[in-house]
């Protein structure tokens, strides 16, 4: 494989990474007022659990993006290190 084909898989596929954190919070708000309106109908309430879990939900959401974010930053900063200068 030429360097620039292998250059452009991996630029492929980290934009394939980020553009799937976009899904992420409103996957998590999604799933949490699905299960927010089972508790409402259970609980015979007016989608008060369906706006409180599904709030929970894109919270939950975004804590996960930070973490991924955070372990990705990690990475990258270990992958960089061999880069510089042998001491």
């Amino acid at each position: 494989m030429s360097p620039q084909r292998g250059k452009q898989s991996e630029i492929l596929a980290q934009v394939g990474f980020y553009t799937g954190l976009g899904f992420i919070i409103p996957g998590a708000a999604v799933v949490g007022y699905a299960l927010g309106s089972l508790v409402d109908g259970w609980v015979h309430t007016t989608h008060i659990f369906s706006l409180i879990i599904g709030l929970l939900g894109a919270a939950g959401g975004l804590v996960e993006i930070l973490r991924i974010l955070t372990r990705a930053e990690k990475r990258a900063d270990g992958d960089n290190q061999d880069l510089g200068p042998k001491p």
